[in-house]
């Protein structure tokens, strides 16, 4: 019997003698929640919470509710227990750190994030550089600050991370062998990393020998093609940033590809270390420059970063000859693989005063609202699994106010049902703005749907002009010249 099962044992013992003990039904909440049996935590954090309704019951009613995927009971439970005033303060600084990913990811509410982190700071200052990030993030999302701004502020914060000092590495000593090139994600599923940048990674593993370094914890089809092209695959997911620094700089690479940025500042951190010979930065998290001067490169293309937002960047530009990504269609929709290379061109028109709104949450700001508002649609259809929280309409209503009377909902739980979703809709989509539509716009352009862009100054953040981009590419499956660039830009 191992050490924990020991001492489970021990607990569940005691509690038959004295069940009314809050203090062990707790201890076992908590034991049962880190063994994944989330359902007997709910038992006896339920049962803690009705002898002593006080901080510790919410806070671990908040961390069960958010494993079971019950965000707005969490949401509850967590704001109360950062609440207590009489909790220690480590404590209520976990749970507006947890509330601040929930406001975030689950109900696309950046500013109420950004408070959330703000007050997660006051208890715990290391974490400021947290809650500094969550604002640039949040007027990403909502605007009101233009690019130039927004890149001082993140060179600002690249400026304080803790980065690790760079390894003395040798010069490449293995002339005419195979590159040796690691790529850095907690995305490698089915994302829009995985979406976007499989098809050249499969021509790029013909050349080279690929390294994952693997930050997430989905598994599913998209990320078992990435491990079949993986030279070496190293799980990655708790990794701190000296920690990760130490393994990308053991692996003896020639290049490095980031595809977080400012998604994961602790594999940000890590990177800016120089653990590789070249450093190049490439989907996930590119809204605008990371502000470090450690890259290489930044890979983009005419239309995402045209010349006039060349001074909005840190890194050097790298501009890919089309797009600067290509899409991998998912087995489930392999009429998208056939779309990829000959987009199709929307056929008739839209149903009259049907608007749709596809994108995550996040992106409705109070600009999306007004565009809208324009087009004075008689029907709002929004799409996402992420409206079936009662914190996530909340949210919108702020921004969206009346037009929540004309909108209907649908909650897709997986990406197939999201696709056949989008096929059995008659509408006009909607860019949305500032912050445009990435691997959605793509999918609505495969899936021939009408859609109408948001058209941003040539100065506007890259996340401005992803929409706009893909649209204007003469192929979304571009996978061998996309392939062949990125080893050319990987190079000595």
């Amino acid at each position: 019997m191992t050490p924990l099962a020991a001492q489970r044992r021990l607990m569940e013992q005691a509690l038959l003698r004295t069940p009314g003990d809050v203090d062990l039904r707790l201890g076992l909440g908590a034991h049962c929640l880190a063994q994944g049996e989330v359902d007997s935590a709910l038992r006896h954090a339920v049962a803690a919470a009705a002898l002593r309704p006080d901080w510790q019951a919410e806070l671990l009613l908040g961390r069960v509710h958010l494993q079971r995927g019950q965000a707005d009971d969490a949401a509850a439970r967590l704001h109360a227990a950062a609440s207590r005033a009489q909790a220690p303060a480590a404590a209520r600084a976990a749970a507006w750190r947890m509330l601040a990913d929930l406001r975030l990811n689950a109900f696309g509410d950046p500013g109420g994030a950004a408070q959330a982190l703000q007050a997660c700071a006051a208890l715990a200052p290391a974490h400021a550089l947290d809650a500094d990030l969550a604002a640039v993030v949040a007027a990403l999302y909502e605007g009101g600050a233009d690019a130039g701004a927004m890149g001082a502020r993140l060179r600002l914060l690249a400026a304080r991370l803790p980065v690790p000092a760079a390894p003395v590495l040798a010069p490449r000593s293995r002339p005419g062998q195979r590159l040796r090139i690691g790529l850095v994600s907690a995305q490698f599923c089915a994302s829009p990393v995985g979406f976007l940048t499989l098809g050249a990674l499969r021509v790029v593993a013909q050349q080279a020998d690929l390294f994952f370094f693997d930050r997430g914890a989905k598994d599913d089809w998209a990320r078992s093609a990435f491990q079949a092209i993986a030279h070496r695959w190293v799980g990655c997911a708790g990794a701190d940033t000296a920690t990760l620094h130490q393994l990308m700089a053991a692996a003896d690479l020639d290049a490095l590809i980031d595809l977080g940025g400012w998604t994961d500042p602790a594999a940000l951190a890590a990177v800016a270390g120089r653990p590789a010979r070249r450093l190049l930065k490439w989907v996930g998290g590119q809204s605008l420059t990371t502000g470090l001067d450690c890259f290489d490169g930044f890979v983009a293309d005419g239309r995402q970063a045209p010349p006039a937002a060349q001074p909005l960047y840190v890194e050097p530009l790298l501009r890919a000859s089309d797009n600067y990504v290509s899409y991998t269609a998912p087995p489930y929709a392999p009429e998208l693989d056939a779309a990829a290379r000959q987009p199709p061109l929307p056929q008739g028109r839209p149903a009259p005063g049907c608007v749709a709104l596809v994108s995550n949450p996040a992106k409705i700001s109070a600009a999306t609202a007004e565009a809208v508002r324009r087009l004075a649609p008689r029907r709002l259809v929004l799409v996402d699994h992420r409206w079936r929280h009662a914190g996530t309409r909340a949210a919108a209503e702020q921004r969206l106010g009346p037009l929540m009377a004309i909108a209907e909902f649908h909650t897709p739980a997986h990406h197939p049902a999201y696709l056949e979703t989008l096929r059995g809709l008659d509408a006009l989509f909607l860019d949305t703005r500032p912050y445009a539509m990435g691997l959605t716009a793509i999918e609505l352009r495969l899936l021939g749907k009408h859609v109408r862009l948001a058209r941003p100054p040539a100065r506007a953040p890259m996340c401005a002009r992803h929409a706009v981009g893909h649209y204007g590419a003469a192929t979304l499956a571009g996978h061998a010249r996309l392939g062949a660039e990125l080893l050319r830009w990987c190079g000595p």
